[in-house]
Order: C-alpha cells, then structure tokens, then sequence
C-alpha cells in the first residue's frame, strides 16, 4: 500500500503542478503588459469560471472514488457504466452553459465589484474562455476515471500537453498579436479541447469494452443515474460553498482597490499551486481509500489517512519554505507593477498558515471522496464557510483590512480541519468498527 500511495502522489503531483499553469500563465503574462488592469481583469473573471467550472468538479471527484470502489470489488461493467453515464452529464451541463452564455455573463459582472476597466477586460476574457465549457466538464469526467483506475500516468501526460499549449498560445495571442484578455480566454480554450483529444486516444483501445458495457446496461435508465446524481449533489454543495468562499474572498479585496486585487491574485494563484502539490497526496489518499473500501479493508483505512496526513503536511511545509524563501523574486515575475509586488510581499506570509493548516484538510477531503462520503463533506464546509470564515471575513471588509481578510481564510482552513478532523476520529479511532 505504501508503495502505491507514494508512486501515486509523484504522478499526481507532477500532473497537479501543470493544472494552476493556466492561471499562472494568464497572469504572469498579462502582468508584462505596460498596466495591470487585464491581470485584475481576468482574476475578476475568474470568480465567474470557479463557479461555473469549479462548480462542476464533483463530476472528477465522484468519479474517481465510485470508479476506484468498482476496481476494488473488480467490477470492470460497472467501472465503464460510470465513466458513459458522468460523460453523459458532462455533455449536456457544458453546452447548457454554452447556450446561456450571455445571461451568464450579464448577471454575473452586475454582481462582481470593480473598477470600469477592470470589468470591461474581465468581459472578453469570460466570452473567449466560455467556449471551452464542454471540453473542461468532460476532462473532468475522464482524469477522475483514469484516476479511479490507478493510471495517472495518463492524467500527467494529458496536463502537461494542455498546459504546455495554453502557456505557447499565450505568448503569441497576448504578446505578439495583442489580443490581451481575450487572447488569454482564446489560449485556455483551445488548450482544454487539445486535452479532451489526447485523454479520448487511450479508449480507442477499449472501444470492445465500451461495446460490451452498452450491449449489458441501459446507459440512460433513471435508476442508474440516480446513485451518481445522489452523490454528486452532495458534492456540488460542498463545493460551491468552497468556491463561494474564496470568490467571496476576492469580490472583498476588489474593493479594497485594483492593486490590492492583484496583489491578492498572485497569491491566490501561489496558493493554488501549493493546494495542487498537496492534492497529490489527497488524490492518492482518495483512490486507494476507495479500493480498500471496495475491498472493506478497515485497517489499511486507518493507515492511508495516517500516511496522507504525514505527506500533506511535509508537501504544504516543503513548498512554503520554497516560495517564501524567494518571495521577491517570485512576485517580481508576475507583475511590472513595484506597488503591486510590494503589496504581495506584504501579505504573502499569509500563505504559510493558510496551506499548513489546509494541507490536512485536503487529505480529509480525498479521504471521504474515496469513500463517496458525500454528506460528511458537506456538513464540514457548511459549517466552515458560514461559522469560521464569513463573520471574520466581513470584518475584514468593513474596516477595510487586508490582513483580516487573509485572517478569514485561515480560520475557514482551520475549520474544515477541525470539523472533518473530529469525524475521522470518532468513526476510525473511537469506533472499532466501521460499516462499509
């Protein structure tokens, strides 16, 4: 088990670091323009795509832990009816947005708060990255499925060509043909449909299987999309509560000016980066907890939570002391701006806490998703959103406070350890004995 979890967490992380690229890429080159108002732009825009994108990602993660489930009881029919039946859902939620594209971007920038031209720059990043829709809710679908199936080999290869084509193409949209924001959203698109070909490339191979798994099921029977649909709100719930946090994070610190929004999305790009090397961990946390509950394996649950803990916090501790240690340096590369560097000096010690903290409670996260605990997850960030981060958050807000904005989001860290911490216990180490 050890072997696998920690050959996994490499793949994992290595095709994690690829995945914040294209934030990081938009922003990094956007900030070598002559004004920082198309990076602010598109960190504006971005609050929109965590919720419509980000807000579909129950599909990777329900995925991943019912396909890892169906591995562990060798149940192949039942590990492709999966993978058809989210593509299915996949499809039609991305060309929904697709088709309401418009009156999502008009109410959503009448709520966002930001300067004129800041909101005008998020505009067309958010028309010319809309049209990759389709493609990213499917990609999630099948990394989770790969995932679930232990081959993250596939999942590395197909990020790094995604983001390796995303970080080219903003090189030559935004710095040689000018387009500025929209060339970053044109880079992005384009960047997820090169993905969704690649990952389609290994099930021409299992064409026969995938023959005989529709000859046996009825991929459109209501029964068998009522358990992924079941799971998945749960999910959903939990993560929109997420995204509504860290959204609700940014739309506060737009209004404490432009230049404090783009200190504050560099570092919540960093942050992203770091959540991403210790997703490694969680997702291989997340895999094999499925296949050992697939297997009802209690012991060996017991053991990969420990192992998961250890490793996401030595992942979260190694990457604070790299970034940190060369602060001036990093925050200089994405940004001209002096006051906007400054400012993310200022502020970005608040990253040690904030992912020292969060490293637990991702690996929590993997580990419940592993065992589609849908509801426990649910619980904890209903109660670590409304109770630990908002008040402190609004706080912040009135007296218009940076530092106390940054607070809220290492209290809202602090709750969901805290929170999904107490479950594990009570159903692991209190109990000796677990339903599965």
């Amino acid at each position: 088990m050890d072997k696998k979890f920690f050959q996994l967490t490499f793949y994992n992380i290595l095709a994690n670091l690829t995945v914040p690229l294209t934030g990081l890429a938009d922003t990094a080159i956007l900030g070598q323009l002559e004004t920082h108002t198309f990076m602010a732009g598109v960190a504006l825009s971005n609050v929109l795509f965590d919720y419509l994108f980000w807000g579909f990602s129950f599909l990777r993660m329900s995925t991943t832990g019912l396909t890892a489930q169906a591995e562990g009881n060798r149940n192949t029919i039942e590990s492709f009816q999966i993978l058809l039946r989210s593509l299915v859902v996949a499809s039609l939620a991305g060309f929904l947005l697709l088709l309401l594209k418009y009156l999502i971007g008009e109410i959503g920038f009448s709520f966002l708060q930001g300067e004129e031209e800041v909101k005008a720059s998020g505009y067309e990043y958010f028309h010319s990255r809309i049209w990759s829709a389709p493609g990213v809710l499917c990609n999630f679908v099948l990394m989770g499925w790969f995932l679930g199936r232990s081959k993250s080999g596939i999942v590395l290869a197909a990020t790094i060509l995604a983001n390796l084509s995303n970080f080219l193409l903003n090189i030559w949209f935004v710095l040689y043909l000018h387009w500025n924001s929209a060339g970053a959203g044109y880079a992005t698109t384009i960047s997820q449909y090169i993905m969704l070909i690649f990952f389609l490339i290994p099930l021409t191979k299992e064409r026969t299987r995938l023959g005989e798994v529709y000859d046996k099921i009825r991929i459109f029977s209501l029964s068998g999309f009522r358990s992924l649909l079941s799971l998945n709100s749960d999910i959903l719930m939990r993560t929109l509560l997420l995204i509504s946090t860290f959204s609700l994070f940014r739309n506060y610190s737009s209004g404490l000016g432009s230049e404090v929004l783009a200190a504050n999305a560099i570092l919540h790009e960093l942050i992203l980066v770091g959540a991403f090397w210790i997703d490694g961990a969680a997702v291989a946390t997340e895999t094999i907890s499925g296949t050992l509950k697939g297997n009802k394996d209690f012991e060996g649950l017991k053991r990969i939570l420990k192992l998961g803990i250890i490793s996401g916090f030595a992942i979260s501790f190694f990457f604070c002391f790299l970034f940190l240690g060369f602060s001036e340096r990093m925050f200089g590369l994405f940004s001209k701006s002096k006051q906007v560097v400054f400012l993310a000096q200022e502020y970005g010690y608040w990253i040690l806490p904030v992912l020292l903290l969060g490293a637990t409670a991702f690996i929590f996260d993997g580990f419940f998703l592993g065992m589609s605990e849908g509801k426990t997850l649910r619980n904890s960030m209903v109660v670590s959103s409304l109770v630990f981060f908002l008040p402190i958050a609004y706080w912040g807000k009135l007296e218009a406070s940076n530092h106390i904005l940054w607070l809220s989001l290492t209290s809202y860290m602090f709750g969901r350890t805290l929170t999904l911490g107490i479950i594990a216990y009570k159903k692991f180490f209190v109990r000796k004995a677990l339903s599965l």
